[in-house]
């Protein structure tokens, strides 16, 4: 049996709308010409097709068996189906073939045929830019099951892989213009208009780049209960980083349009609101000694460093070590801030004391002790510069804590 020609039918439909009933499958159609002895072949036949990635030699990357073909005139046509074997490698079909019915074995038609695509198929190929001119999306992905899936989705799958799994852009000039647009459409669907993910140890999940007054990554929601940007990291890196020479991160309210929060290149950080948090003090960031701890009463020592208070009404008392500061003054870099601690200059703040001068009361002025970064209730004529906040709570036991009011004098 001899194969002297296998021919590839090709069919291109143009669709001007298209509406979806179910999924379309991995399966497709092959239509060939077969031939024995130069003749057109007639009756069943047996076929084997295997998909290679080489031309000659190699291991089947996948197999469709087919018996009892009817060839007629030595056409035949095959529903074949190599499951998600074709992703844009140039691939060959090998076909073999023998009498239908027959046990015997099969014979191989050679040579194996290359898989080539049609033309607008080209446009799904890796590498492949996708460029238009009209108002419409360059690449459209919908998605129509009821749960789970994606409409757009791209992975970096080599450890050593650089680039982008999903890229935008757009060159327009008009404002409205989007590289990269993803929407959830149904009000009660769940999940992201475009979800950005790197589980790498280095890059990001989402980059976003923006132009001389343009935005690099814009998030909106019109739900009170989700997010316009998301970042989320569950390593050591970071969840958000933004890069500029204008606004580093701006915050805006859509009704009325009104800038509501900023922080610009310099880090300089503004904002319509109130800055709120669980702690109560600002507190500067000074050289210090080692071995300190927070709620520690501190002084200045001849180093111009802090160290623990030792005595009763030491006139270079400097306050107390801060525990949780709301605000934080004097921070450089985490290089430079090892050698460090934060003094609680404004606010309230928990700090440790001994009752070896009375019982303390809310209300009353506190100094250090001779007990080493204790602090203890100040007689009322204290001499200057040894106050360091008034008592906001009772302590009637040795040593503790209370809450203190700062203040220096």
């Amino acid at each position: 049996m001899k194969a002297n020609k296998v021919i590839l039918i090709l069919a291109l439909i143009c669709i001007s709308q298209i509406t979806w009933s179910a999924n379309l499958g991995t399966e497709y159609t092959y239509q060939g010409e077969l031939k024995t002895n130069g003749s057109p072949a007639n009756g069943a036949y047996d076929f084997q097709f295997d998909l290679y990635s080489v031309a000659t030699n190699g291991s089947s990357l996948a197999t469709n068996v087919v018996d009892d073909l009817d060839v007629t005139d030595g056409v035949f046509s095959a529903e074949l189906d190599m499951g998600n074997a074709f992703i844009g490698d140039q691939l060959y079909l090998e076909i073999r073939v023998r009498d239908g019915g027959s046990t015997g074995s099969y014979t191989t038609l050679t040579p194996r045929q290359k898989v080539t695509a049609a033309p607008y198929a080209q446009g799904l190929m890796p590498g492949t830019v996708v460029m238009g001119n009209g108002n419409i999306p360059m690449v459209h992905g919908i998605n129509t099951a009821t749960s789970g899936g994606r409409g757009l989705y791209g992975e970096m799958t080599h450890t050593n892989a650089t680039g982008q799994g999903v890229r935008g852009e757009s060159n327009s000039t008009n404002s409205s213009a989007i590289g990269t647009f993803g929407i959830l459409t149904n009000s009660g669907a769940t999940g992201s208009g475009v979800k950005g993910q790197n589980n790498g140890t280095s890059g990001f999940g989402v980059w976003g780049q923006g132009g001389s007054n343009a935005t690099g990554v814009l998030g909106q929601t019109h739900s009170s209960n989700d997010y316009g940007v998301w970042a989320y990291n569950s390593g050591n890196g970071t969840a958000l980083r933004t890069e500029g020479e204008g606004s580093l991160i701006e915050a805006w309210d859509l009704s009325p349009v009104n800038l509501r929060f900023r922080v610009d290149n310099a880090g300089n950080v503004s904002a319509d609101g109130t800055f709120t948090s669980p702690a109560a003090d600002f507190a500067e960031l000074l050289p210090a000694k080692p071995g300190l701890e927070p709620a520690d009463v501190l002084v200045i020592d001849e180093m111009g460093h802090l160290s623990l208070s030792t005595e009763a009404y030491q006139t270079n008392l400097a306050g107390v070590y801060s525990t949780k500061p709301a605000f934080m003054g004097g921070v450089q870099s985490d290089e430079t801030d090892q050698d460090k601690v934060p003094l609680a200059v404004v606010g309230i703040i928990p700090v440790k004391v001994t009752t070896e001068n009375g019982i303390i009361k809310p209300g009353d002025m506190l100094t250090s002790s001779n007990t080493a970064g204790y602090a203890m209730r100040a007689d009322a004529h204290a001499p200057n510069g040894t106050i360091i906040g008034k008592a906001l709570g009772t302590m009637a036991e040795d040593k503790g804590q209370v809450q203190m009011f700062v203040i220096l004098q």
